[in-house]
């Protein structure tokens, strides 16, 4: 066996090349799933207590030079990363013409072995939140993830965060579904990690900070994806973590969302209001008549129009089950958020967090971006996007979501973000064309997704507000279009100085 050492990190070089090849040629130790060294099929792992020479037996390389390149370039990424041991090396080892790659670190106590029964709360939260700390940090600065299992992250003094990533895999950003799953794992072995209801509550607390650095929807990402996850008997200490990590307001009905909706009663379902208070009122009135006392409202109540605090109080006075949607969502960060809004649409944001008091931008973020139950769901966007108000359902991504669905079990999802009233579903296996009926039945369906369109602004060309009521107990909808007088609207839009292209395209009903 020939033995090159490429380089290390930072720090001075562990070994020479005879001690490499010693090392080399000690028998292979045991990987296991708890114990002291884990690893994957193709992963060879020598250790003398002292040193660590991992060999992947699955890469290998035609010539000295091209292994030598490819460490070289691994050498970059690693240094650039900030995240291994300093005197981490790299080498390529040569046995009989095959050229393998291989590491060398001093041997580090990985943190599944750390005894978290002998250290004291603090020191156990303390490590805990440095490692979502980094993995969040990492992701926020590549656009990738780390693997997340405990045992690739190790106890290190030579570094400015105490500890170090172990593993050699750097692997594509999933959108935090890695990040809840990892949480999800720590609330199902809170005994092993020594957590209590305090420290989980704690956690949540510290861990809002870092996820809205990373981006203005991360906890909600977080959020949602761990109320899906399964924890058994632990599920009092997922609920505790959730109310510190995603605060909610107690006037959006979410006190009540244990008993909410009355499953016998109707439902009024509304989106989209965008400060509109004509529009708004116009339906209420209708729904009022109809003896209506349940309202689910799919988010944006403000942008695009000028009474954003008036619609708002409506909402609240109506004691609504109120999501946020993306203007909601600009509006209660200030702007400082990354959603997809035109030149118009931000113009009004803007002047409508100039407008909003504080008091009502809070509660605007602090509105729920999913209902679900164990028959339907709703969102403002669309089921698949993992923020659940950026992306849309129309006709080119009803198929994914209608699979998305169908997968999760769930027949029915109300949406707004569209403007479009209408369904799209499908039966025995097949995709319907999208229909808008004054009243649809909804059984027997594989799944649907139903808009009610927007009250608040048009689409179309014809000016009236737009909503629907749901029937929960026969999963059916009854589609709304109520007119009303849009002067007042344009009055209010010519006195506070919109533009006048939203203006005309408001009159418009586009």
């Amino acid at each position: 066996m020939e033995v090159l050492i490429i380089g290390t990190l930072g720090g001075s070089q562990l070994a020479d090349a005879a001690e490499i090849l010693q090392l080399a040629n000690l028998e292979p130790v045991r990987l296991t799933h708890h114990g002291a060294f884990t690893g994957k099929p193709q992963t060879r792992i020598h250790s003398d207590g002292q040193l660590v020479l991992k060999i992947n037996q699955g890469r290998q390389f035609p010539s000295m030079e091209v292994a030598e390149q490819w460490c070289r370039l691994q050498l970059k990424k690693e240094i650039d990363f900030a995240i291994y041991h300093p005197q981490r090396t790299w080498v390529v080892l040569s046995v009989d013409g095959v050229y393998r790659t291989a590491n060398l670190t001093p041997q580090l106590l990985a943190l599944h072995r750390f005894d978290f029964a002998g250290s004291t709360k603090e020191e156990r939260s303390h490590l805990l939140l440095r490692v979502l700390d980094c993995y969040l940090g990492f992701a926020g600065r590549y656009n990738l993830k780390l693997d997340d299992g405990l045992s690739n992250f190790a106890l290190c003094a030579e570094t400015d965060g105490g500890f170090c990533y172990l593993d050699d895999d750097i692997y594509p950003w999933d959108h935090f579904t890695s990040f809840s799953a990892m949480l999800g794992n720590w609330l199902r072995t809170s005994e092993s990690l020594c957590l209590d209801e305090d420290d989980w509550q704690q956690l949540g607390e510290s861990l809002k900070p870092l996820l809205r650095t990373h981006s203005s929807d991360a906890g909600d990402m977080v959020c949602e994806s761990l109320k899906d996850q399964i924890v058994g008997r632990h599920e009092v200490l997922k609920q505790r973590f959730l109310q510190a990590l995603c605060a909610r307001h107690a006037a959006v009905g979410i006190d009540q969302a244990d008993e909410w909706p009355v499953a016998a009663e109707p439902i009024a379902v509304l989106a989209d209001v965008h400060a509109n208070l004509p529009a708004f009122e116009a339906v209420l009135k209708a729904l009022d008549a109809r003896g209506i006392r349940q309202y689910l409202m799919l988010g944006d109540v403000v942008g695009y129009g000028p009474n954003p605090k008036a619609c708002i109080d409506l909402v609240r006075e109506r004691d609504m089950y109120c999501l946020r949607g993306n203007h909601d969502h600009y509006v209660a960060h200030h702007g400082d958020v990354r959603v997809a809004m035109g030149i118009m649409a931000r113009r009004v944001a803007d002047w409508t967090i100039g407008v909003l008091g504080e008091e009502e931008c809070s509660w605007l973020g602090e509105l729920p971006v999913r209902y679900r139950n164990h028959a339907w769901m709703a969102v403002h966007g669309a089921p698949v996007d993992k923020s659940f108000f950026n992306a849309y359902v129309y006709e080119m991504t009803s198929e994914r979501n209608l699979d998305f669905l169908v997968e999760a079990g769930v027949k029915l999802c109300l949406h707004g973000h569209s403007h479009i009233q209408g369904v799209f579903a499908r039966s025995c296996g097949r995709d319907m064309p999208f229909v808008c009926a004054e009243r649809m039945d909804l059984k027997g369906l594989d799944a649907a997704l139903v808009c009610p369109g927007s009250v608040g602004q048009s689409r179309g060309g014809k000016i009236a507000a737009r909503a629907a009521i749901f029937y929960p107990h026969d999963l059916s909808v009854e589609m709304l279009t109520v007119e009303y007088d849009i002067e007042p609207l344009i009055a209010d839009m010519q006195r506070f100085g919109f533009s006048q292209d939203l203006i005309a395209r408001t009159r418009e009903g586009r």
